[in-house]
Parts: C-alpha cells; structure tokens; sequence
C-alpha cells in the first residue's frame, strides 16, 4: 500500500509559520512538490519583507535551492535555530501573506 502524502497548503504554511516562531510543530510527510513549490513562493515573498540585504542574499540562495535541489519544512526546522531574526521574521510574515491569498482564493501555485 503506497502512502499518501500530506498535500494540506494551509497546514504547512502555518506550520511554517510556527516553525519561524520557535515553535515545534508535528510535520507529517508533505507531497514533495507542493513543498518545494510552497516553500519557493515563501522565499520569493519573503525578499520584500527583509530589511537587510544580506538577508535578501540569504532568501535569494534559498530561492536558487529550491529551484535547483528541492527544500523541505523538515529543513527549515534546522535552518530556523541559525538564521537571523530579519530572515525568519521576513519568512514568518511572507508565509502568513500567502496562507492568506490562499484563503482568498486568489493563489496559484508557481
């Protein structure tokens, strides 16, 4: 039996959100691509939030990451206990920004 994986966009966003907080939060297996895509339109988002340009640096390698090898909520678990507050507070605000356009039903994934 093949197991399904989690394809719930407003449980990782606000997990993620959680997650940026400090916060633990129970992470199931995600669908890898609606991670990957969720996760890359948050690093996109979170570029304007930033009030630092080496924090922009940082989101714009995560953006390449993504894009290239692929990311995880399990990995910015890891990346939360070392980032800076700009970073996380900009990733923080970028995943409550999209969590609501989801809502609104006005979000497409990329």
């Amino acid at each position: 039996m093949v197991e399904e994986k989690n394809q719930d966009a407003r449980y990782l966003l606000a997990a993620l959100i959680e997650i940026y907080r400090g916060n633990s939060v129970f992470l199931p297996d995600f669908d890898p691509q609606m991670e990957n895509i969720l996760l890359r339109d948050v690093f996109s988002s979170a570029i304007s939030f930033a009030q630092f340009d080496e924090s922009r640096f940082t989101l714009s390698d995560e953006i390449n990451k993504s894009a290239n090898e692929g990311v995880t909520v399990k990995e910015q678990v890891e990346l939360a206990r070392i980032q800076t507050p700009d970073v996380l507070n900009a990733k923080m605000i970028a995943a409550a920004h999209v969590l609501k356009l989801l809502d609104n039903q006005q979000f497409m994934l990329s």
